[in-house]
């Protein structure tokens, strides 16, 4: 983080004499939670306030500076952006003890922060530049890319500078394309070699302005690229010149601003292909006559240009002439193909007819190789619109019609259904991948359950979902998930259901007991051994089945009761609602347990032992070392009873092989718990 914002601040210098002296600018400054993250022992916010105060005094009185902060006074908001310090000259004072004030804490809205400061510097209407520090990727649902094209476009010369710092190679890209399409440096920081040619680079900045004033030979620069190309296509550029830090091939714009010219796109050499000294760029897509040009960051002096020529391209879509309404549609495209290029679903009758975009679906992120595209329509009927849109010049290439048609959509169940008892749903509809069947209490309008159509009976068209509990008028309902809209409804009746439970009264401490239940039955209900008296009074399940992992033909579950004698309950639970649908009391009893066998055994000889317990399946009787594991014993020899001789009540143990003080153990196994003790030494 040191070398990142000492870097940073030395390109801010290298902006300062130049971009933002006579114009407004703004530091845009990361206060996020990552913030706290540590390089070499340090946090991040330390090291950044300590570069702050390095470089700010160092700047000429006479710049226009403020300072924005995000994610610096709440967690988790994407709105929580500041501006700090109003644009204005002399600021360095008040920006250095801003930060230092600020407390890292919550989230990255990098773009918002991006854009309110460029609408601050009314970049509209004068030259702005915004130099954004960030050591994290926008984390609020924003596209830093599209943002920078639009500023680019709306603004009358705007410049976004991006210093990111620990930032891997594909997040560095995404958002380096923020400066790229602004005509601005990506600067990615995180080395001592990095620290040091930033820190050259603050020193050498007044240098290179006192050498401007002389007349000098320009460094030898060159270009090498495509006379044409066509609209929206990618092109390598080869360059050779310095090579310097901040050098960077733009995409130049003669014409625009009555004769200025202004660059459309940039690249930073060093975030290309350096070793082979190429970058690629994406053309812009409006056909016209253009440069590209080698651009001396340090000396901020153009060392070569050549024309390119960028010509109309081939774009069209190929659809259906109409589409069942909510379905998806496959768009097959002609086109540029560019990194952000998208199909979009446009109604031109939304927003009282400024319109609206529907749906879209980035090229790259479909079936690129093929030239298809696939998304939702609406699930309204009307005339619409498919669209090429090129996202980095924020430009519609081709437009086609595409007619959205009526198209049945329908619900069958049975009118009325138990409570508690899975409800089966044959449905007819779009078939959408979010597409689902919800049941909705209709008084409340609240969501009861839901199941996706593809996670069930997909190809019968048919999903089962659980009931509720409570008896009533409720509502299915086709819900088509891409416009989030529900498309049918039909009522349906949930009545009582009988629930019963029928067991004995009273059980043996440990012993199972066999339930005979009448209820939903449904794949998650079960019959649960509860104590009401556990945490405090909150209760705890101390056993249970599942219903249909047991003898569910007959109506029978059999289940453990609780080791410790007392007053407990039996419970019919509904598993799908969470719900407890009976209860009915059971006593456990005390039981006589007992050990009998010798007092005395030698090593490793056989010996027999007598018990009295519950005799369940898992329990056990077993030698136990009380002095092991550092006095928390061990078991070191244990016999389950089923595996002796059970109507004698009788198991063979084998005595261990070290001599000592041991205990002879009856074990529940379901309950995990020692029911009784007597010693047993081993001679």
């Amino acid at each position: 983080m040191f070398r990142s914002y000492i870097f940073a601040f030395a390109a801010l210098s290298v902006f300062s004499s130049h971009s933002l002296a006579a114009d407004k600018a703004a530091i845009v400054f990361d206060g996020s939670g990552s913030m706290w993250g540590q390089i070499e022992g340090r946090t991040k916010i330390e090291i950044a306030r300590e570069a702050m105060s390095n470089v700010l005094g160092t700047l000429p009185e006479d710049i226009e500076l403020g300072l924005f902060a995000y994610g610096h006074r709440q967690k988790g908001n994407c709105a929580d952006i500041e501006l700090v310090v109003p644009p204005a000259a002399g600021t360095g004072a008040a920006i250095k003890a801003a930060t230092d004030k600020i407390t890292p804490k919550g989230k990255t809205p990098l773009s918002a922060a991006v854009r309110q400061a460029a609408e601050t510097l009314r970049f509209t209407e004068d030259k702005a530049t915004v130099v954004l520090v960030t050591d994290g990727i926008e984390t609020c649902n924003a596209d830093p890319c599209a943002l920078g094209s639009e500023l680019a476009r709306l603004g009358v010369n705007f410049t976004a500078h991006v210093i990111g710092f620990g930032l891997s190679e594909e997040e560095g890209r995404q958002v380096a394309c923020l400066a790229e399409n602004t005509g601005g440096l990506y600067i990615q920081a995180g080395s001592t070699e990095e620290l040091t040619e930033a820190l050259t680079a603050t020193v050498e900045v007044p240098v290179v302005q006192e050498a401007a004033a002389q007349p000098a030979q320009l460094p030898e620069a060159s270009l090498d690229a495509p006379d044409t190309a066509a609209i929206g296509a990618r092109i390598d550029v080869a360059w050779q010149g310095p090579a310097g830090r901040y050098d960077q091939i733009q995409f130049f714009d003669p014409a625009a601003r009555n004769g200025e010219g202004k660059a459309l796109r940039s690249k930073a050499i060093r975030n290309g292909d350096f070793d082979n000294n190429k970058v690629n760029m994406t053309v812009v897509t409006e056909p016209g006559t253009y440069e590209l040009r080698y651009w001396d960051g340090t000396g901020r002096q153009i060392l070569a240009t050549r024309q390119i020529e960028v010509t109309p391209a081939d774009v069209a879509l190929f659809a259906p002439d109409q589409i069942a309404m909510a379905r998806p549609v496959t768009v097959e495209w002609v086109g540029p193909g560019g990194r952000y290029d998208a199909v979009e679903l446009f109604d031109a009758s939304a927003r009282n007819g400024e319109g609206k975009v529907l749906h879209s679906k980035r090229l790259r992120n479909d079936d690129f190789d093929n030239n298809k595209a696939t998304m939702p329509t609406p699930a309204k009927p009307g005339t619409y619109q498919l669209r090429y849109y090129a996202g980095e010049d924020k430009m519609v290439l081709a437009t086609r019609a595409l007619e959205v048609i009526e198209a049945p959509v329908t619900l069958e169940t049975e009118e009325a259904a138990e409570a508690g008892k899975p409800i089966v749903v044959d449905w007819v509809g779009p078939g959408a991948r979010y597409d689902s069947v919800l049941l909705v209490d209709p008084a409340s309008g609240k969501k009861i359950h839901d199941k996706r159509l593809r996670n069930d009976d997909f190809e019968n068209q048919r999903v089962t979902l659980p009931g509720p509990v409570k008896a009533g008028p409720y509502e299915l309902q086709y819900y088509n998930g891409d416009n989030k809209t529900v498309l049918a409804s039909v009522p349906l009746e949930v009545t009582e259901t009988v629930v019963a439970l029928e067991a004995p009264d009273q059980i043996g401490q440990g012993r199972h007991i066999t339930v005979t239940w009448t209820g939903p039955g449904a794949r998650y209900d079960s019959v649960q051994f509860f104590d009401p008296r556990a945490r405090a009074g909150d209760g705890r399940v101390v056993h249970q089945k599942r219903l249909r992992n047991d003898d569910f033909d007959n109506n029978r579950a059999t289940l453990p009761s609780a080791a410790k004698p007392g007053e407990y309950q039996l419970r019919y639970y509904n598993g799908d609602n969470k719900t407890v649908l009976l209860t009915r009391p059971i006593t456990v009893v005390p039981l006589e347990i007992g050990l009998e066998g010798p007092d005395a055994v030698e090593t490793e000889t056989k010996f027999s032992v007598d018990w009295k317990g519950p005799g369940a399946r898992y329990d056990s009787v077993q030698i136990w070392d009380p002095n092991a594991r550092g006095g928390n014993g061990r078991s070191v020899h244990e016999r389950r009873v089923w595996a002796g001789d059970i109507d004698a009540q009788n198991v063979k143990l084998t005595a261990p092989k070290e001599p000592g003080e041991y205990e002879l153990r009856y074990f529940n196994g379901d309950n995990k718990a020692v029911l009784f003790t007597r010693p047993l030494s081993v001679q």
